[in-house]
């Protein structure tokens, strides 16, 4: 008996030797480096992050060219046409299903108080409901450097900015109230990818007059004031370093330029084709051209370390309503005049690359008709005999056929 109590206690001692050398051991074994569990958790954490970082991500952009509110149009507005109906064509066919538009804003807005309204003689301050009409048409970003941002002096350059930014979602780039505003980026994130803009012009029609050197912070410039013919290095200088602080913070940058030639089809060598090669070396990656208030041409620059900017030189007028242009242009010009090009643009970004995977473009049409009212912004898709027909310029030649012939003329087989 005494015997087995002995043997009981033995057994007993060498059991809990045992569990106590087990737990030692096992707590050693968690302990060492490199052991497979370690591994296996390192390796499921990689692969999380790994998954995270190459997750591809997809944006959809449209792009529109010059926004005027010209007399024509105004009238009608005044005579009971509703602002919202003017656009609602384009915005069900684009701006309603993408996810960022933008265009140039090519007038001043007003006050609704010292800041007349006015929309002939190319002087431009447009009245606050048909401005509020591209926020209810799902316009969301508006270039608002141009050659008729002084149009109503500083006080028109902050009266706009000011209505924007309080009574609509569109984010104004371009002209500022203060180097404090400038220097803040203009972002936009959608489906997580990051938007950045820019926005640049050549000058204003009283070049010196209201935007002398110590007020040129106020708006994107890439001339100096008050010289209107000379690109300036020390503003393209400038204009590199708001890129690359942008750059930095962003998926995809886009500028906004207000460059080249009134009434030219083809892009000049002094400022579209130069700059556009500096855009290209800063990695923008889409340029949205205006001025020329007609089509331009669409092209690819690559730069030496293979990086692509896609650059519409002018997307002509996306609202406009002058049938004569005062005989300052040939009749190609004033139904040129009347047409918009609309793009729509699909990017992903993948493991930090922007990859284009669809980039096509229509014609817009700015219709009124023979009694100048019933004004509509058309998709050439959706543009019937009878609106073809009964538009205020067919008998002078704008037809389908003649907006089709200058669209393939101009516009790149890849872009159409």
């Amino acid at each position: 008996m005494a015997k087995r109590k002995k043997r009981l206690k033995k057994n007993i001692r060498f059991l809990l030797f045992i569990l106590i050398v087990g737990i030692l051991g096992f707590g050693i074994y968690k302990l060492l480096p490199n052991n497979k569990q370690d591994t296996n958790d390192t390796k499921v954490t990689t692969t999380k992050k790994n998954e995270t970082n190459n997750k591809s991500k997809t944006v959809n952009l449209s792009l529109v060219g010059d926004i005027m509110y010209e007399g024509l149009y105004l009238d009608a507005v005044n005579a009971g046409e509703n602002p919202d109906d003017y656009l609602k064509m384009v915005a069900d066919k684009y701006f309603n299903k993408d996810d960022i538009s933008i265009g140039n804003l090519e007038t001043t807005i007003t006050d609704n108080n010292k800041l007349k309204v006015n929309g002939y003689g190319y002087e431009f301050c447009s009245p606050q409901n048909v401005i509020k009409a591209l926020d209810n048409n799902s316009i969301d970003v508006l270039g608002t450097t141009n050659n008729h941002s002084t149009d109503r002096g500083i006080d028109g350059i902050n009266s706009t900015i000011d209505y924007l930014k309080n009574n609509t979602n569109i984010m104004s780039v371009g002209s500022y109230k203060s180097k404090e505003d400038r220097a803040n980026l203009r972002i936009i994130e959608k489906n997580g990818v990051k938007v950045g803009f820019v926005a640049y012009a050549l000058g204003m029609n009283d070049f010196g007059t209201y935007i002398t050197e110590n007020e040129a912070w106020r708006l994107g410039l890439y001339r100096k004031p008050p010289s209107y013919n000379q690109v300036s290095d020390e503003y393209i200088e400038l204009m590199r370093q708001e890129i690359r602080e942008l750059k930095k913070n962003v998926d995809v940058v886009v500028a906004i330029m207000h460059w080249g030639q009134e009434f030219h089809f083809e892009e000049r060598e002094v400022d579209q084709i130069r700059l556009s090669k500096v855009l290209n070396e800063e990695h923008v990656d889409v340029v949205l051209g205006s001025h020329s208030h007609c089509f331009q041409p669409v092209k690819w620059y690559t730069s030496n370390d293979g990086y692509k900017t896609l650059v519409f030189y002018s997307m002509g007028n996306f609202t406009s309503s002058d049938p004569t242009l005062d005989n300052r242009a040939s009749l190609d010009y004033v139904k040129a005049y009347q047409l918009a090009l609309l793009a729509n643009i699909d990017i992903t970004i993948d493991n930090n690359k922007v990859i284009f995977n669809k980039v096509t473009t229509e014609p817009i049409i700015n219709y009124y008709n023979s009694n100048k009212r019933n004004f509509k912004m058309i998709p050439l898709s959706e543009y019937t005999n009878e609106y073809e027909s009964s538009h205020y310029l067919y008998n002078q030649g704008l037809t389908k056929d003649y907006i089709n012939s200058l669209y393939n003329r101009i516009i790149p087989e890849e872009f159409r």
